[in-house]
């Protein structure tokens, strides 16, 4: 067995963390790579040593071969842990370190190159009688029937992937799937499959050594999605009987020994209402979600990834698991606005602290710049207790209590997911989904104490740092009109804090805290100012809210329609040109954000006036994209100019 002396992680973020700490527990270096955009980050700072490898954009630094290369062999390591994402399953990138005479962790790059295609890794999985979804080429799609699902048979993570119900819907999604695959795998190749309804997705997680050993970690069921893209994930699955988790784990062990796979990896199934159970592919890494796995297991997955590396064996198969463990993933983005990712600076992050059986992998920190360039992950939070019952209260809980502000979170969503009684039930499959939150009483009444909390704040941080006698009570004015009502605004929406006040009582306020009891029960509000916002958070609320100014600014008159941007991103692709008629809902421009593709359609029947943006452009939120004219306005000019021709 040869131990490593240093390794390169070839990632960023959280995972990054993560294999760090796995080094260090082995006594073993770590190098970092960071782009321009990480020169501050925090798996920068806490590597041994960190080597810049280019600009912000991916395809110029963290998916850039030669570069980390180039970095590995600067930095004198002995391995390169690719982490997920990014480089992780790119046989061209293995066989790079391979030829370099840098250990890869990972399988060889002969596996990862026969199951980096979906369509390859279907026919091998046929040749080891391990069952696959039915597919259909372009030409013969329909004899599927609908629903079908397109997907880039080169990727992974939701990209290049459209669900199509209906033969008119084909032709747009497959081009859309096709250009995304293109640009996220450099390769358009796409796979047409059943789509299979009610379907849960549940994974098998497996490791092989280097001296012919298998094992296999039970699974781990990932149903729960937004946009193809796992949120959720447990272990054990509330679906899997003991019966169908033999039968499962001897599928994916059966196909891992065809291919000789070696390292860690995950055999992913569709497991289908009637109990069946398809092979969709093989993710030759690390999963995101690998911690419920260590927490029923009580192994270190990415330690014996490196043992494996260094030629070392596995233990043997474990014949049972530990309770119930689930994760919830901690995005940066609007989940009551189709979960567009959300950029800017996290100014509170306070993840939830001596919770037992609470874990939390995380890349940010207080100050942490979140951007358009990857992936919107702010943690991963996992808890752990001996039933299904006692993980879920025990996540729910640990939700409540973290703050993350300055940037729009998934958090809400997470818990109403959690608390829903479809998943409570272990009903849930991957066509789940929450209507959108309404806003109801309920939250109109945490909007106003809010308000009235952040009013109370400000009055008194105001009160102290003026110069008067320090016995004149806040709000005390020396002629018989009333102060001015302070202007407050939550989500945009103006909120008054009065209508609150007689269920409030402040009790107490200082630096960064109010204690306000609330329909008679003391409650602990911390606060953080950022010029006019202050982030309020407890465990019962938690709310950005925004001072206005005293007296409306003049606004101004646009007389045409416009599309806007609704989160910052780079421009894909222009789907019209000027003076084209279009109708509602037709495609305007087409934006991707951290991984996310957003189509921008018209929001009325009109004439497109001007184009104000450019395929590559960085585009800010809000930012005009498309001007559009009513169809009769543009009547009116077309006879203008035509008159003004005709003289």
């Amino acid at each position: 067995m040869t131990a490593f002396r240093r390794i390169l992680i070839a990632n960023r973020g959280e995972i990054a963390l993560r294999i760090m700490r796995a080094c260090r527990s082995m006594g073993i270096e770590t190098a970092a790579v960071y782009s321009g955009f990480d020169r501050d980050a925090l798996h920068v700072r806490q590597a041994d040593m960190a080597v810049p490898i280019g600009p912000a954009p991916a395809r110029d630094s963290y998916l850039n071969i030669g570069t980390i290369i180039s970095a590995a062999q600067r930095s004198g390591v002995d391995a390169i842990h690719p982490g997920y994402g990014f480089l992780a399953e790119n046989a061209d990138f293995a066989a790079a370190c391979e030829e370099a005479g840098i250990a890869f962790i990972g399988p060889p790059s002969s596996v990862i190159r026969a199951m980096g295609s979906k369509a390859e890794a279907r026919k091998i999985a046929r040749e080891a009688n391990v069952p696959v979804v039915p597919a259909a080429t372009e030409s013969d799609f329909s004899k599927l029937g609908f629903p079908i699902l397109i997907k880039a048979s080169a990727g992974g993570g939701g990209r290049g992937m459209r669900i199509v119900r209906g033969a008119a819907e084909f032709k747009e999604a497959f081009a859309a799937a096709r250009g995304e695959a293109e640009r996220a795998f450099a390769d358009g190749t796409l796979l047409i499959e059943k789509y299979v309804e009610g379907a849960r997705h549940v994974e098998i997680q497996i490791l092989g050594d280097h001296h012919g050993n298998l094992i296999h970690l039970f699974e781990r069921d990932c149903s729960i999605q937004r946009r193809h893209q796992k949120i959720i994930e447990e272990s054990p699955s509330p679906a899997v009987t003991p019966e169908l988790r033999k039968r499962m784990a001897e599928a994916a062990l059966t196909l891992a020994r065809k291919i000789g796979y070696t390292n860690a990896g995950t055999v992913e199934f569709l497991l289908a209402p009637s109990g069946e159970f398809y092979f969709i592919e093989v993710n030759t890494r690390i999963q995101v979600e690998h911690p419920v796995t260590e927490m029923i297991t009580g192994l270190d997955l990415v330690r014996l990834q490196i043992e494996i590396a260094q030629g070392g064996k596995l233990p043997a198969q474990p014949q049972s698991s530990t309770g119930h463990a689930i994760e919830a993933r901690l995005y940066a983005e609007d989940a009551d606005n189709n979960f567009i990712p959300s950029t800017g600076t996290l100014h509170v992050w306070q993840p939830p602290h001596d919770i037992g059986g609470v874990r939390v992998d995380s890349g940010v920190e207080e100050g942490t710049e979140i951007g358009v360039h990857y992936d919107p992950l702010l943690a991963k939070i996992v808890a752990h207790a001996p039933d299904r019952d006692g993980a879920i209260l025990k996540l729910v809980f640990a939700l409540q209590h973290l703050a993350a502000q300055g940037v729009t979170t998934n958090r809400e969503f997470l818990i109403d997911v959690l608390e829903h009684p479809d998943f409570r039930a272990g009903n849930a499959h991957t066509g789940f989904h929450l209507p959108p939150r309404a806003y109801d009483d309920a939250g109109r009444a945490k909007d106003e104490i809010c308000a009235t909390v952040a009013s109370a704040y400000i009055e008194h941080t105001e009160h102290a740092q003026r110069q008067i006698l320090p016995s004149i009570p806040v709000r005390f004015r020396n002629n018989p009109y009333p102060s001015p009502a302070m202007k407050l605004s939550i989500n945009g929406r103006e909120v008054e804090s009065h209508k609150a006040e007689a269920s409030v009582e402040i009790l107490h306020v200082e630096p960064g805290r109010v204690d306000a009891g609330v329909d008679g029960i003391r409650h602990q509000f911390h606060i953080r100012p950022h010029g006019d916002q202050y982030f309020v958070h407890s465990n019962l609320v938690q709310r950005t809210v925004t001072r206005l100014p005293r007296y409306p600014r003049r606004a101004g008159a646009g007389s045409q329609e416009s599309a806007n941007s609704p989160m910052p991103g780079q421009v894909l692709r222009i789907l019209v040109t000027e003076r084209q008629a279009v109708k509602v809902g037709d495609p305007l421009i087409a934006l991707e954000a951290m991984k996310m593709e957003q189509t921008i359609r018209a929001n009325m029947d009109g004439v497109v006036k001007a184009i104000l943006v450019k395929p590559g452009q960085i585009v800010a939120p809000g930012q005009m994209l498309v001007e559009i004219q009513s169809t009769e306005d543009a009547h009116v000019d077309a006879n203008a100019n035509r008159s003004a021709t005709n003289r």
